[in-house]
């Protein structure tokens, strides 16, 4: 009787696993794994925003991520005043932030005029 082929958990991608893979291996690689994670957190907040709407929550209530554009629902898992979704979405509005400060930064030094400098005078000279 031929043995049941294995396949990878993750949803989307359904390969089989290698003939000596343990027993208790779900996934195909790594890349799956962190994919099937993602698609997992995506199902819990969409889960999440669903019972929002069904409790009557108001609209202010479920927000979009300004860097991501992702939608989350405000109040349990988040706080109520939490403006991105994760905290890499916080990091990189801060580096973008940063990256925006420093080319202002650059364009203001490069339009004023460098101040005429006085020559350096050597502590040499004026010993002799």
């Amino acid at each position: 009787m031929a043995e049941r082929v294995r396949r990878c958990a993750y949803v989307l991608c359904s390969k089989p696993l290698p003939e000596g893979a343990r027993s208790d291996k779900r996934f195909c690689g790594r890349a799956c794994r962190a994919a099937h994670r993602r698609w997992l957190r995506h199902q819990r907040e969409a889960f999440m925003i669903g019972l929002a709407f069904l409790r009557g929550e108001e609209p202010g209530q479920i927000v979009r991520c300004p860097v991501c554009g992702r939608r989350f629902a405000l109040g349990h898992p988040h706080r109520k005043d939490k403006i991105y979704d994760r905290d890499s979405c916080r990091q990189k509005a801060f580096r973008a932030r940063r990256r925006a400060e420093g080319e202002r930064e650059a364009v203001t030094r490069d339009s004023t005029p460098n101040p005429r400098r006085r020559p350096l005078i050597s502590t040499n000279a004026l010993a002799s």
